[in-house]
């Protein structure tokens, strides 16, 4: 339920749920229209013996529903047992899930984003769904599983769109489009089991019981073609522009893009400063800085942007002067309205403007790509800001296959490999490869005398130590 204040007087009306099955924060039912509010409370409502109790929920909507579930599930067992002749009782002693919860995220609150604490609620909140365990201490391998299952079989629904959306009337427009129904990827099922099992462990479960992390297929290392880039940076302007060029020649990030300020620009260095934002709530990822070198072409840029746009101090801000969040929304947006679809991903093939092939963060992958093949990995590892160097090899073993395409273009698999033109050489080159190693005698107790060149390395070792070095 949702609990408001209309006028002196406090109400409650039932809660609004979306398409995917989760209740929409803010909108109620009055009447028979849909009214949006900006500012209310969540109960839950249950019944003991016939009248109706209710639960404070606090005031953010999926913690609601994470609790209406949980109770619902306390409910559900306290009413079977008591139909068997069973004893329940609470024991405040035993930490819940629910409790380990909180009091995890409460403890890592500082270090965490936003987005990550949202990434861990909502994973709780799927676990919920399929674990019906109340203690922490219940727990075993099996409801892991199920939770696997319940993940691998979970419900996305997207809208097929034809056209962008306009703001005014969006929401409306969108729910007279057609629904498409999809189950989320393996890659992101193996996140959400990884979340889970840090969190679990944290709160006490043993890590011993975790069944193995399921698998998925690594997909290669995809960049943007050079004709696609000609084409997109002859037509693009403005702060969009600006935005795709910073993830593109220097390879930063979409939330440090998003973030960034004239301030983190050293014109006489040419280099980038990539750092947090406290003043914004923002964290750099891994919390360690980083300098980025700036192109000059790119720098020259900046510049003269920076002196079209005097009175802000963000690089690519929104109309309000703020961190914009849709620059996707923008290059999809554009990419449509100038004809620079793929034509062949799923979304172009239905009719959807938003094409898949173009994403943000290629671009970024397509500096990497470019960047290890001029500098070595340490350094390439510093500039994109990588914790582990595998992540930074990933771009190596895509530009090895690149640069490789010509080398093995060139090999004639029609000719003898090796050089060997026939048996006979073939068995000379064999004959030759097994000549008795220097220094080992052979089988009729003649001994090869040990080349100049070996010996003098057999010796140098000793000479050094008697010479002491």
């Amino acid at each position: 339920m949702n609990r408001i204040k209309i006028g002196d007087k406090w109400v409650r009306r039932r809660v609004i749920y979306g398409k995917n099955g989760r209740v929409v924060p803010g909108l109620i039912m009055i009447g028979e229209k849909e009214v949006r509010v900006h500012k209310s409370s969540y109960e839950i409502r249950y019944f003991v013996s016939g009248q109706a109790k209710y639960l404070p929920a606090g005031d953010n909507a999926a913690e609601a529903e994470a609790l209406r579930h949980t109770l619902g599930a306390q409910l559900s067992a306290k009413a079977i047992a008591d139909a068997a002749g069973l004893k329940t009782e609470v024991e405040p002693t035993r930490k819940t899930i629910r409790q380990g919860t909180l009091q995890y995220l409460k403890t890592r609150a500082i270090e965490l984003s936003k987005d990550q604490i949202a990434r861990y609620k909502y994973v709780m909140s799927l676990f919920g769904e399929a674990c019906s365990k109340i203690y922490v201490d219940q727990i075993v391998a099996d409801d892991l599983s199920r939770f696997l299952q319940h993940a691998t079989e979970l419900p996305v629904f997207r809208n097929l769109r034809r056209k962008p959306s306009i703001r005014r009337n969006a929401a409306q427009r969108r729910n007279r489009n057609p629904i498409e129904e999809r189950k989320i990827s393996p890659r992101t099922v193996f996140n959400y089991y990884i979340v889970l099992c840090v969190l679990l462990r944290d709160i006490g479960v043993d890590p011993a019981i975790f069944p193995d992390a399921p698998k998925f297929e690594e997909p290669e290392v995809t960049i943007y073609r050079a004709e696609q880039i000609r084409s997109l940076l002859s037509l693009v302007r403005g702060s969009l522009r600006i935005g795709i060029s910073l993830m593109l020649k220097c390879g930063l990030r979409r939330k440090e893009v998003q973030f960034a300020e004239f301030s983190d620009i050293d014109f006489e260095n040419k280099t980038f400063l990539v750092r947090g934002k406290p003043h914004f709530g923002y964290k750099v990822k891994n919390y360690v800085q980083r300098h980025v070198p700036i192109p000059d072409d790119l720098l020259e840029e900046l510049r003269q942007w920076q002196l079209d746009h005097p009175a802000q101090n963000l690089i690519v801000p929104n109309g309000n002067d703020k961190p914009d969040p849709k620059l996707i929304r923008k290059l999809k947006r554009f990419v449509y309205l100038h004809g620079l679809r793929c034509g062949r991903c799923n979304h172009c093939v239905s009719g959807n403007p938003e094409c898949e092939d173009w994403e943000l963060h290629k671009f970024r992958r397509t500096y990497a790509t470019a960047l290890v093949r001029h500098v070595d990995l340490r350094t390439a590892q510093n500039y994109l800001g990588h914790k582990r160097i595998t992540s930074t090899e990933r771009y190596l073993r895509a530009a090895s296959a690149a640069d490789g395409q010509k080398k093995v273009s060139e090999i004639d698999f029609t000719k003898p490999f090796y050089g060997v033109d026939s048996d006979k050489s073939m068995s000379e080159a064999v004959s030759h490869t097994a000549t008795p190693v220097v220094g080992i005698a052979n089988a009729d107790g003649s001994g090869n005398s040990p080349d100049k060149t070996d010996q003098q390395r057999v010796n140098a070792p000793s000479k050094e130590l008697e010479e002491g070095r």
